[in-house]
């Protein structure tokens, strides 16, 4: 069985499609086998999240239990060198990343180092890309599978028909094919890059045993991803286009946007719209950075919805991670060890970092140089910055030297400090036009019943916060309830069916656990919670692992399940907070713990400043919803409890304490 999962019409779904017809015409029935005996999977325009590399063209994977061979009539060769041209080489199973490069003959710089392709901006390394997409995915399978599979690459060169010669010897020797290639020439073209292997009963390419193929094909990157209702309406507010964006975009790394506002005002999304409208009008590249790695994989999902490049021929939008992406500059300018991964000492990294520029040691020179060399990590057009206020100084100071003030946009939430110091980015942008600075009024994500509670909720914590009403959308509840969500069984089909019947899907649920509900076992991370839905036969995201959190969910029947930590940025139809008295409780004896160690503790004010801290963290998770938002409580009587009771009497139409 042959099976292709994209959107078609697309060139890279014509090229899954040029490499099924390839492979059924070399094995006549290949293409209709059952899959339990041969099985190849080729998905088109592959978004993996979490890693430096994003966009792959094209992943074919394929597992034959049955023998299968191709006899090389060029180029192959096995790893020692010696040539395999006219022997049989058996064909176990293979997993390779595919680069499409459409250009024709002046389009494209063909050496036996590799290919080069032309674009605007100049010349890039489809070679080099093609490489990095290799080990992306290749981690990527690691992650996810647990398996370590020997991974292919090969770049496609649809626009021309042949591969050139030089001095007869088709240049380059591997790693790429021309429009007319056939499978002996694919899998050979991906095989010699690194050598076929040889084994006792001879030549073979394989990239696993049969277990590890097996899993690999089970993966989730081999589903096709469906938007949910919510999802559309992400899409819809990204691609509207309003004249805002518009304005911004134009502005968009050549000077300073700064937006500003409380949760749920729509400062993200204005930035993702400006980003957008850069990428369609004037083929800027943008790279969004924020610390939460759930919200990373989430605009990744988005992204890849609406089929938006990370590095298109003609710009895009890339998400990375702040410390991901700041390390790996650390390590490109030999100030760190590895490029991602395990961030040692990263702050006294990038202290050390601004101190070399300071002295001279680094300078404009090795920056451009870096960039030149690197362009795929980090060739931006502009930075688009999330939560803004909340980044330790050094990050600040050592992005605003790679890429200039006026080159970082930035989202700023008022009111919800919670990493330490707002951090100071005007100095950056000093004595420069103040152009792009908008501030936010009006909650656009919570529906009016939601907004009206989230500012009652504030006043009662006695926060300076407030958004305007969102008079578009009337309507949303509040439900209090007693007790552990997992052991709901009744309220979570409830507002399932609810939800449901709203014409939403599962993954435009959220949930947000206490760390007291997740279990660790081995490398890996559990929620009660997720353990709970998927003992109903329902399907978790579950995002309380880091390897989960960091690839977005692909299936909209799962429900996304995470701490409380990591729901910043994110939303759903209903959110649901359990637990949410004990979150408030944590945060504040971790203020109280950070005020000893800073010796505040003797402040007569230093409890009543920890546990703003602590409705300061609470702000976030209020005002994930919107149409329901569901709060449980272990203990009614808490702090957060007889808050609860306040705002319920408040707004006895809005607010539900069910027993």
């Amino acid at each position: 069985m042959i099976e292709v999962i994209g959107e078609e019409g697309t060139p890279e779904h014509d090229a899954a499609i040029a490499v099924k017809e390839a492979l059924a015409k070399a094995w006549p029935g290949l293409d209709t086998s059952p899959n339990t005996d041969n099985h190849v999977k080729i998905a088109a325009s592959v978004k993996i999240s979490g890693h430096k590399v994003s966009d792959i063209d094209v992943v074919v994977v394929g597992l034959f239990r049955t023998k299968h061979y191709i006899i090389p009539k060029s180029q192959a060769r096995d790893a020692d060198g010696n040539s395999l041209v006219g022997k049989q080489v058996r064909v176990r199973s293979f997993v390779a990343a595919i680069e499409v490069k459409s250009q024709g003959d002046k389009g494209l710089q063909i050496s036996a180092g590799g290919v080069k392709a032309k674009y605007p901006s100049g010349w890039k390394d489809a070679t080099g890309q093609n490489d990095a997409q290799k080990y992306a995915l290749a981690q990527y399978l690691q992650e996810t599978t647990g398996t370590n599979p020997w991974v292919y690459r090969c770049v496609m060169l649809t626009g021309i028909p042949e591969l050139p010669k030089d001095r007869g010897r088709i240049q380059p020797a591997a790693g790429a094919v021309a429009a007319n290639f056939d499978a002996t020439s694919l899998l050979v073209a991906m095989a010699t890059v690194n050598g076929i292997q040889q084994q006792a009963a001879g030549p073979v390419i394989s990239s696993g045993d049969q277990g590890t193929l097996e899993r690999i094909l089970e993966d989730p990157l081999f589903r096709s991803i469906v938007p949910s209702s919510l999802d559309r309406k992400k899409m819809d507010r990204i691609a509207a286009r309003p004249a805002e964006a518009k304005e911004l975009a134009a502005l968009l790394g050549e000077h300073r946007i700064h937006l500003r506002g409380h949760g749920g005002t729509g400062k993200t999304v204005l930035l993702l719209q400006s980003a957008y409208e850069a990428y369609l009008a004037q083929g800027k590249r943008s790279l969004v950075l924020t610390y939460n790695t759930a919200l990373a994989a989430d605009i990744q999902r988005t992204l890849a919805l609406m089929s938006i490049p990370s590095d298109g021929e003609g710009g895009g939008i890339a998400v990375r991670t702040v410390m991901s992406f700041l390390y790996l500059w650390l390590n490109k300018l030999g100030l760190a060890p590895n490029e991602e991964g395990v961030f040692d000492d990263y702050l006294p990294r990038c202290k050390e970092a601004l101190d070399y520029f300071s002295k001279g040691a680094l300078g404009d020179t090795e920056v451009a140089g870096l960039k030149a060399a690197n362009p795929l990590e980090f060739g931006f057009d502009a930075i688009l910055v999330d939560e803004a206020q909340d980044w330790p100084q050094p990050e600040a100071d050592l992005l605003v030297r790679l890429y200039g003030g006026n080159a970082i946009s930035l989202a700023d939430g008022i009111a919800q400090l919670v990493r330490g110091s707002a951090t100071n980015w005007k100095d950056s942008v000093a004595n420069t036009p103040n152009v792009g600075r908008r501030h936010l009024d009006d909650g656009l994500r919570m529906k009016s019943n939601l907004c009206a509670f989230a500012n009652a909720f504030a006043d009662e914590a006695g926060l300076p916060w407030h958004v305007g009403m969102n008079q578009r959308a009337p309507g949303g509840r509040v439900l209090v309830i007693h007790g552990r969500y997992d052991q709901m069984p009744d309220l979570q089909d409830s507002l399932l069916e609810d939800a449901l019947r709203a014409g939403n899907m599962p993954i435009d649920m959220l949930h947000c656990v206490m760390p007291t509900t997740v279990i660790q076992d081995g490398d890996r991370r559990y929620s009660l919670l997720a353990r709970a839905f998927e003992a109903k036969s329902w399907e978790a995201w579950d995002g309380v692992d880091e390897i989960a959190r960091r690839n977005f969910p692909r299936s909209v029947t799962a429900l996304r399940v995470l701490q409380y930590e990591s729901c910043r940025g994110l939303e759903g139809w209903t959110t649901v907070l359990d637990g949410f008295d004990g979150f408030w409780e944590r945060k504040k004896q971790e203020a109280l713990v950070d005020q000893a160690a800073a010796k505040r503790t003797e402040l007569p004010d230093a409890a009543r400043q920890a546990e703003a801290i602590a409705w300061r963290w609470c702000m976030i998770p209020i005002t994930r919803p919107i149409d329901t938002l569901a709060i449980t409580l272990r203990d009614p009587s808490s702090t957060v409890g007889s808050l609860l009771s306040r705002v319920a009497k408040a707004l006895p139409d809005l607010v539900e304490i069910m027993a």
